[in-house]
């Protein structure tokens, strides 16, 4: 009796629930789904959004609105004023700064209603536009898709290869308030009428646009991040004397399978000691010379050392030109030796930049392949 009394006040409790108010019919709603945010020529606020339309009468299945204004919360207002119907901001999949506005300051300025207002997406992709922002948001799409959708599929696979960082809105925020580390973020510029992964743009700490690496550099990047989840492709050009090749010629490719990067730290009379230390087993997926494997293949490990030093010693020369941190040094030397990070900790940037940065790297090759 007392079972069946329960299931009874159960649907009587069901019953009585209210909806939740008016019906919201999608044809009615404007979800953002990519959103740009750039200065003009008068340094005023640009913001572009993207948004799907759900109409049937419409010709247009995608409507990209502009709007100028002196923060984004009244841009947004000048935004409503344009949209015919209710402003969705929950479904942002892609945020676009304009590399004109990274140049002149810090965005976090801007994108602080985002962070403060519980209805935005902070799991949006971060993207830094090379060039003018109008030229991505009005790209021809008609061969690919929706915009929104072609962005964030572009950024998932290129991070998926390895190529480029992934950085959400939520991490980016993450990077700006950590005092040891510098942000970086996918890059991508329109060429010849398409739109392409660069590669990664770094920051300052004060956020305003540092440098820029390329697809090469930023595999180096997410190796030195630790990243190593997926294989990391790398392509060198050793030395052609080196195995009497031509200097066309001289190039191998390989993924990187397996890698282990530890960083000790030592700070000696304000001086600042850097050991990068890596192990990598990697498969060899092109050799475009002669070589014989069985014989020489010590030697390819060597060469493949040589190279992988040397463009991670010029990688790094690049972070302490522009007292950049992206790589977690400093939050290891703050987790292992507090007493010291505290020493340097209100100058990050400039301690890195003079510090004595030493890479060794061991390579070991573990697949060449199906034949030889």
């Amino acid at each position: 009796m007392k079972k069946w009394r329960g299931i009874f006040l159960t649907w009587a409790a069901l019953l009585c629930i209210t909806g939740c108010g008016k019906t919201a019919y999608i044809e009615d709603q404007r979800f953002i789904v990519a959103e740009g945010l750039d200065l003009d020529d008068e340094k005023k606020l640009i913001m572009y959004t993207a948004s799907p339309i759900f109409s049937r009468e419409a010709k247009d299945k995608f409507k990209i609105t502009k709007a100028t204004a002196e923060t984004v919360r009244e841009g947004k207002k000048n935004l409503e004023a344009k949209l015919n119907g209710k402003f969705g901001p929950g479904k942002l999949q892609s945020m676009l700064l304009g590399k004109k506005l990274l140049k002149e300051t810090d965005a976090l300025i801007y994108l602080d209603v985002f962070f403060r207002d519980p209805k935005y997406e902070i799991n949006a992709y971060m993207i830094v536009v090379d060039g003018a922002l109008e030229d991505v948001v009005h790209m021809n799409m008609s061969d690919k898709g929706q915009i929104g959708d072609v962005i964030k599929s572009m950024v998932e696979s290129s991070y998926k290869s390895r190529i480029s960082v992934q950085t959400s809105m939520q991490k980016y925020h993450k990077q700006m308030m950590d005092s040891a580390l510098t942000p970086s973020l996918t890059e991508m510029r329109v060429e010849k009428n398409d739109l392409v992964i660069s590669g990664t743009a770094l920051l300052h700490k004060d956020g305003t646009y540092a440098a820029s690496l390329d697809n090469q550099e930023s595999s180096l990047l997410l190796l030195l991040q630790r990243d190593t989840s997926n294989p990391i492709p790398l392509t060198f050009h050793l030395p052609p004397e080196m195995f009497h090749t031509k200097e066309e010629m001289s190039y191998v490719s390989v993924n990187i399978k397996k890698g282990k990067v530890e960083f000790k730290t030592k700070l000696e009379e304000n001086l600042l000691t850097i050991d990068i230390q890596m192990k990598v087993q990697i498969d060899l997926v092109e050799r475009m010379f002669t070589l014989d494997m069985a014989q020489q293949s010590e030697q390819l490990e060597q060469a493949i050392e040589q190279e992988l030093t040397k463009e991670c010693q010029d990688l790094i020369k690049k972070f302490q030109k522009h007292q950049l941190s992206p790589i977690g040094v400093g939050i290891h030397m703050r987790a292992h030796d507090y007493k010291n990070w505290r020493k340097v900790a209100d100058n990050w940037g400039k301690a890195l930049s003079e510090a004595i940065v030493n890479v060794s790297t061991e390579v070991a090759i573990k697949n060449i392949g199906v034949s030889e």
